[in-house]
């Protein structure tokens, strides 16, 4: 499973640059952006690469469920995972992603890889039903 790519959309580089760098370390592609606007341009140039994305429910310029909902309409082989902190969000997550937020800041690196194994091992047996 490694290798597969994924897209960090987190402002705060000190939380975003070391989860990216642990990724890598794991032997994933890691692109990294600040916000919506930018996963954006990445997913139009490059959708194919990207398997999951990662981002901030709690962004400021627009909340990763704005985001979540236009990769579902846009982009519908990527799987999203949104990570936040505030509980309240947590039912909106429900209908953008099985599991809702799955992590809060900071992140445990670990517990993210967790759920990237889990969603890209969900994918490929799915492909293996077709």
């Amino acid at each position: 499973m490694g290798g597969a790519g994924i897209l960090i959309v987190e402002a705060d580089v000190l939380v975003r640059h070391p989860l990216a760098e642990y990724l890598r370390d794991c032997g994933y592609r890691v692109i990294e952006v600040a916000n919506g606007d930018e996963a954006r341009q990445v997913l139009d140039s490059l959708e194919a690469a990207i398997d999951i994305i990662l981002a901030n429910v709690n962004a400021s310029k627009e909340s990763g469920f704005g985001l979540a909902v236009w990769i579902r309409a846009n982009c519908p082989t990527v799987e999203v995972v949104l990570v936040g902190t505030v509980a309240s969000e947590v039912e909106k997550a429900g209908d953008l992603c099985e599991d809702g937020p799955a992590r809060s800041k900071p992140y445990d690196h670990r517990l993210v890889h967790d759920r990237i194994l889990q969603l890209l091992a969900a994918r490929d047996r799915a492909k293996d039903k077709e």
